[in-house]
């Protein structure tokens, strides 16, 4: 039997989606079941349509639990986020769904905005991924090519969710977090684990704060209405108040 690889390519696929506001609009459409979901993407070919499908099921459309999964639609449906907040929604559910996104991410990605560097190379991704490749070939069994082009399809991503911006080094590019994304960031963690409601969980890396900033910014008055916080020393736990979605 063979080995199933912990990574997949998924990210190479995605990165060459075109148009990321019409990937959600196709979303929408294709997870409330409409038959002209098709029509949201404009390809030469149903064979091309159908890649970027599977690479969209796969890497975004994964879902811990049927709460997570109506949230997270929701969001994309509501007209009251912004194109550029509904990028980091989606930012925030590939690092959910997609196992090597989550690693590069985190590894790389979070490491240089918390360093406070400015830019990311393709060398930065590269290096994490040989570094993948010699610690367990079997993870990610890989020839150089391909490893150059999912280095390069990450960075693209990473353009088209507005979180980078540049040709070859990619200049980082901070996202304003609004109270109501604040919101939206914090209870999906706690509905995607709701078991795990401490500051520290896996996924609050992905917040864009420091954990004194983000201690400070769970604490404001502003949103005593949604949450509880409790915190012995330096571990911080958050009950959500109000479960609705």
């Amino acid at each position: 039997m063979a080995v199933k690889l912990q990574y997949d390519s998924s990210i190479n696929v995605l990165g060459s989606i075109p148009d990321y506001g019409s990937m959600i609009s196709f979303i929408c459409e294709y997870s409330n079941k409409k038959p002209e979901s098709e029509k949201s993407f404009s390809f030469r070919t149903h064979k091309t349509f159908t890649r970027f499908l599977a690479a969209i099921k796969a890497s975004i459309l994964q879902f811990a639990n049927t709460r997570q999964k109506k949230m997270f639609l929701s969001a994309l449906a509501d007209d009251a986020y912004t194109p550029r907040e509904k990028s980091l929604i989606l930012f925030w559910q590939l690092t959910y769904a997609n196992r090597l996104f989550r690693k590069i991410t985190e590894e790389v990605f979070m490491k240089a905005v918390y360093q406070g560097r400015t830019s990311l190379s393709l060398i930065d991704v590269l290096s994490l991924l040989h570094y993948i490749k010699e610690k367990n070939p079997k993870e990610l069994d890989w020839s150089e090519a391909t490893l150059k082009i999912t280095a390069s399809k990450y960075l693209t991503i990473l353009k088209k969710l507005d979180l980078a911006d540049g040709k070859l080094t990619k200049e980082i590019r901070h996202p304003i977090i609004t109270s109501r994304l604040f919101i939206y960031f914090i209870r999906w963690i706690l509905v995607t684990d709701p078991k795990h409601r401490s500051i520290n969980h896996p996924l609050m890396i992905f917040s864009f704060y420091d954990k004194q900033s983000l201690i400070e910014r769970l604490k404001k008055i502003e949103f005593m209405p949604i949450w509880n916080i409790t915190q012995i020393g330096e571990d911080v736990t958050i009950e959500l108040i109000d479960h609705d979605e």
